[in-house]
C-alpha cells in the first residue's frame, strides 16, 4: 500500500510560505514585553495565543532545531524529576510551569524567526524598542513619584513596568545597544532619534540603581563595540566605530555625572556602587547561601525541586546555574550548561562571518553575553528577555548555517560547468 507520507513537525522549511500577519503579531507581542507587573502578562496571553494560531496553520518546526530541542527537553524532564521526588510537589508547580512555558516561548520565536529573519528581526525590534520606551517612561515617572498607586511611590529604586528594579535594568541592555547600532550610517534624523533612544535607556538603567544591569551593561556595550572593530572589513570603518564607541563613553559619563550631581539620584547612587554590599557578606546573606548550595549538588542530584531554594535554604541562590543545578537536578542543570554553550558557540560563528545579518547577531551575541555574566549574580530563569535574546542568537546561528550551506552548493553547482 502506498499514499503520501505523513509530515514530520521537523523540517527545513516552514509550512507557512505567508510570514507577514506572523510578524505583525510578533511586533505586538514585543511591544507588550516590558508590561509584566500582572500575571499572566499580556506577552503571556499573546504568546500563548500566537503558538496556537502557527500550529493550526499547519507550521512545522525546523529539523536543525533537534540538538537544541533535546537539550531543553532534559531541562525540563529534570525539572519534572525533582519535582515528583520533592518534599512537596505542590509547592514546585508554578515554577515548573513557568519553566515548561519559557522553553515553549523559545521554541515558538526560533521557528518564526526562521521562517524569513530579515522581517522577523525587523519586527522584533521595532516592538521590543517600543516596550522599552514604554519601560523607561514608566520608571522615570514612577522614580519621580507622579505615578498613583502604592506599587509605584518612587524615591529608591526605578522599576516600571516589572515587578523588580533587578529585571527592569537589564530588560533595557538591549534596547540600549541596538539603539547604539543604529547610530553610525544613517541619515542625521535617524541618527538624532537613535542617539535620544540611547541616551533614555541608560537613564533607565541607571535609576534602576541594579548593580547587575550596570555590570550587563558595561559588558554588553564593550563587547558589542569590541566585536564590531574586530569584524569590519575596511580599516577606515574600525577607526570610525573606535571614535564612536571612545565618544559614546565620554557621553554617557557626562550624562551620569549629571545625573548624580542631584541629591535625589546621587545619594543612592553613591550608596549602590559598591561592589559588595553588606547583605552580600553576611552570615546567611547572598555568598552563605550560594556555597549551602555548592554543597546541596553534591548531595542531592535530583534536586530539590522547582521553587524551592528560597524555602530550603532560606534565600533564593542569586546565581542561574547554581539556582538551575539545585532545584533540577543535575540533569536540569547540565543540559542547561550543554545548551548555553551551543548557543554562545553558535552565535560566535554568526559574527566571525561577513553575511547580511551579522550586524544583528553582534548586537544579539553581546548583550548575550552581558545577561550571562549578570546570572552569576541573580537568578535569571524565568527572564522572558533573556529567552527571547537564547531564541535571537540560536536561530540567527541557524540562519548562518543555511546561509553558508546554500552558498557552498551555488559555489559546487558552478564549479561542474
Amino acid at each position: 500500500m502506498t499514499g503520501k507520507p505523513i509530515d514530520s513537525v521537523w523540517q527545513y522549511e516552514s509550512a507557512e510560505p505567508r510570514s507577514g500577519w506572523i510578524a505583525i503579531c510578533v511586533t505586538i507581542l514585543l511591544a507588550t514585553s516590558s508590561v509584566v507587573f500582572i500575571e499572566p502578562a499580556p506577552y503571556d496571553l499573546i504568546a500563548g495565543a500566537l503558538l496556537a494560531l502557527v500550529l493550526v496553520n499547519g507550521h512545522r518546526f525546523p529539523r536543525d532545531l533537534q540538538i537544541p530541542v533535546l537539550l531543553l527537553g532534559c531541562f525540563v524532564a529534570g525539572n519534572i524529576l525533582a519535582a515528583i521526588a520533592c518534599e512537596d510537589p505542590g509547592a514546585t508547580v508554578r515554577s515548573l510551569s513557568i519553566r515548561l512555558y519559557m522553553v515553549l516561548t523559545w521554541l515558538l520565536l526560533v521557528s518564526v524567526i526562521l521562517i524569513d529573519p530579515q522581517k522577523m528581526l525587523r519586527a522584533i525590534w521595532l516592538g521590543y524598542m517600543v516596550a522599552a520606551v514604554i519601560a523607561t517612561l514608566w520608571g522615570g515617572l514612577e522614580y519621580l513619584g507622579l505615578i498613583p498607586g502604592e506599587q509605584w511611590q518612587g524615591g529608591l529604586r526605578a522599576k516600571g513596568p516589572f515587578k523588580d528594579a533587578n529585571v527592569f535594568g537589564p530588560f533595557l541592555v538591549p534596547a540600549a545597544i541596538y539603539a547604539l547600532s543604529q547610530i553610525l550610517g544613517q541619515p542625521w534624523r535617524k541618527v538624532a532619534i537613535y542617539f535620544s533612544l540611547f541616551l533614555l535607556f541608560v537613564m533607565g538603567v541607571l535609576l534602576s540603581f541594579s548593580r547587575g544591569a550596570w555590570v550587563n551593561f558595561s559588558v554588553s556595550f564593550m563587547l558589542f563595540v569590541s566585536i564590531t572593530v574586530w569584524t569590519a572589513t575596511a580599516h577606515r570603518q574600525r577607526i570610525t566605530w573606535l571614535l564612536a564607541g571612545t565618544v559614546m563613553c565620554a557621553i554617557v559619563a557626562l550624562a551620569i555625572i549629571a545625573a548624580v550631581s542631584t541629591d535625589v539620584v546621587g545619594d543612592r547612587f553613591f550608596q549602590r556602587a559598591t561592589l559588595v554590599q553588606k547583605y552580600d557578606t553576611a552570615e546567611g546573606g547572598r555568598f552563605d547561601t550560594q556555597l549551602e548550595a555548592l554543597a546541596m549538588i553534591g548531595q542531592n542530584p535530583l534536586g530539590v525541586g522547582p521553587g524551592r531554594s528560597k524555602e530550603v535554604f532560606g534565600l533564593e541562590t542569586h546565581n542561574l546555574y547554581l539556582h538551575s543545578l539545585t532545584e533540577g537536578g543535575w540533569l536540569a542543570g547540565l543540559s542547561l550548561l550543554a545548551f548555553l554553550g551551543w548557543v554562545m558557540i553558535g552565535g560566535l560563528s554568526t559574527v566571525s562571518r561577513n553575511w547580511p545579518l551579522r550586524p544583528h547577531a553582534t548586537v544579539i551575541l553581546a548583550c548575550t553575553a552581558g545577561t550571562l555574566l549578570q546570572s552569576f549574580f541573580i537568578d535569571s530563569t524565568h527572564w522572558r528577555h533573556l529567552w527571547l535574546l537564547l531564541a535571537l542568537l540560536c536561530s540567527l546561528a541557524l540562519s548562518e548555517r543555511r546561509d553558508r550551506r546554500q552558498n557552498q552548493l551555488r559555489l559546487m553547482s558552478k564549479s561542474r560547468f
